[in-house]
């Protein structure tokens, strides 16, 4: 073993590759993401609301990341949906 420290892209890149491989770890993943979005969008459009109607960039902001946020949630589902129709047709093979 070297004395070599992993570096955070190869353990975070190690990661995601365990995360996208097994069906189980990606819908407990995106099962998570998902209630994380539901507080983020609670939290801004209740208890957040005055603080972020007093400033338009904060606004912005807050929506914005909330909207990548949620972008990048429908993208793991649908690489989740494309994984499951790939890992069918193997098995029918």
């Amino acid at each position: 073993m070297s004395g070599k420290r992993a570096s955070w892209v190869t353990v975070f890149t190690g990661l995601a590759r365990m995360i996208l491989h097994s069906r189980e770890m990606r819908r407990k993943v995106l099962f998570q993401l998902v209630l994380v979005l539901l507080v983020i969008v609670g939290l801004g459009a209740w208890p957040l609301a005055n603080w972020l109607s007093g400033n338009v960039w904060l606004f912005l902001i807050w929506w914005g990341v909330s909207m990548l946020y949620g972008l990048m949630v429908v993208l793991l589902a649908v690489y989740d949906m494309l994984a499951v129709v790939k890992e069918e047709r193997e098995k029918m093979e």
